[in-house]
């Protein structure tokens, strides 16, 4: 590798230079700030010498070159800025090895993967069925559930986000049903003329899926507009993803503008849960789904390495959000869901394995786990959870739960008879002793957090 610095060692070298020449504390008390280019500052609230000001400027540029912010790569308090970034309230607390240090983030694109996960949606219920890569059955999964939960009496939307691949609307809705706009339409409106009661009625098309008692109502990727204008969804799209400047002068992020549309169909007395489909991948919407939205989150993949790749990701940045000993509670709503599963469990327990390392290494386990007598041990390090003390009456869920404070992955099995799913023309597919084969630990899942018992009710 050649001597120049990049993208990923800018940061660890900045923090180096700050460390050798003012010490670890003011590293930790001061502030790192990322520019949309991604040059780096430091701001501390320290006053420095003019003689120590350009010391560090010229190791800073040294050690960083394209990388360090040319004009002032680092301030004191004397500097006019330096207080807003210390006080900015989007800067994360990342670890630069054994440094905790405060870091602000300006982006052009991505500013939502910025946001820390919001707190549980009131009701109903929301949940996100979200993947790393598309083709591992997610999609499916939210059909069948959505489905499933009208046979029990339940009103259930299901809301199609991924505006690129749609395809949830195509399986839900009869191609006379679907409604005049999608979630496309909406992302572009809300920027131009808003979007009233009429609009978000004119959003919403039935499914004639709906077991009797349910209700199963969807909101498309692309409404019938778009379907009858195919010519305009790529210039829609180049706008869906803009910014809405409020008229108080304020901006609302994809993430803030679809958490408003979903917000405006939480309604209790009409639905009883909101079942969203994601787009696949780490996209800014992606980012509206899994972040902002407060709700549960089921991670889709297959056993192999593009899933654990991806998500290692994912759960890297969301590690940025932990602090301290206690785990947050978004932590406890999100689910890895293992896709295309096989019936062997044993074979079926390799998976499991992997997403508790996953966890583990992104830095969801806690520091140690408790002996029976209280006398802390280390984390498990071998293959088994058989090497884990834990006391006999503790079940195999709070076992998992304990070990790394998320719940146990569910498995979707793999069932031939739901590729290529097109249950508008299959419509023994939602019968439930068909798609319980496959689908039934996901389904128990998402009921017990509706409270439904084996009833319905």
């Amino acid at each position: 590798m050649s001597g120049v610095t990049r993208f990923d060692d800018s940061l660890p070298a900045l923090v180096a230079v700050i460390v050798s020449e003012l010490g670890g504390d003011v590293v930790e008390e001061g502030a790192v700030l990322r520019d949309a280019f991604g040059r780096l500052a430091f701001f501390t609230s320290r006053k420095l010498s003019e003689a120590a000001i350009e010391r560090l400027t010229r190791n800073l540029l040294a050690a960083l070159g394209g990388y360090a912010r040319a004009d002032r790569p680092v301030a004191d308090s004397d500097d006019f800025s330096t207080a807003s970034v210390l006080e900015d309230p989007s800067a994360l607390r990342v670890m630069v090895g054994p440094h905790r240090v405060r870091f602000v983030d300006r982006r052009l694109v991505g500013v939502d993967w910025l946001r820390a996960p919001a707190p549980p949606a009131p009701p109903p219920p929301r949940f996100v069925f979200a993947s790393i890569k598309g083709g591992v059955g997610r999609s499916t999964a939210l059909a069948v559930v959505a489905t499933h939960l009208t046979s029990r009496g339940k009103r259930v939307l299901a809301v199609d986000l991924d505006l690129e691949a749609p395809g949830l609307a195509w399986t839900l809705l009869a191609e006379d049903t679907f409604p005049p706009f999608g979630i496309l339409d909406a992302l572009v409106e809300n920027n131009i003329s808003g979007l009233d009661a009429a609009f978000m009625a004119d959003l919403i098309g039935p499914s004639a899926l709906a077991h009797k008692g349910g209700r199963l109502d969807v909101i498309p990727a692309f409404g019938r507009s778009s379907i009858e204008h195919p010519a305009d969804v790529l210039a829609k799209l180049a706008r869906a993803y803009a910014e809405d400047i409020r008229p108080d002068g304020s901006i609302a992020t994809i993430l803030d503008q679809v958490r408003t549309i979903i917000d405006g169909y939480a309604d209790p007395t009409r639905y009883d849960a909101i079942l969203i489909d994601a787009r696949a991948g780490l996209h800014e919407t992606s980012a509206s789904a899994i972040l902002g939205l407060g709700a549960e989150v089921f991670l889709f993949g297959l056993d192999e390495p593009q899933t654990f790749r991806g998500y290692a990701v994912l759960l890297a940045h969301l590690s940025r959000f932990l602090s301290g000993e206690e785990r947050p509670e978004w932590t406890e709503r999100l689910t890895m869901v293992q896709g295309k599963a096989p019936v062997d469990v044993e074979q079926r327990q390799a998976f499991v394995e992997r997403c508790r390392v996953l966890f583990e290494e992104a830095g969801f386990a806690p520091p140690a786990v408790q002996q029976v007598d209280a006398a802390p041990v280390p984390l498990p390090g071998g293959p088994s959870f058989k090497d884990v003390p834990w006391s006999e009456d503790v079940s195999d869920e709070e076992l998992f739960a304990a070990d790394w404070s998320i719940r146990e992955p569910v498995a979707v099995l793999d069932d031939a008879r739901f590729q290529r799913f097109d249950p508008m023309r299959r419509w023994d597919l939602l019968s439930e002793s068909v798609y319980l084969v496959a689908f039934q630990q996901l389904i128990e899942r998402i009921e017990s957090s509706l409270g439904v018992d084996e009833e319905g009710t």
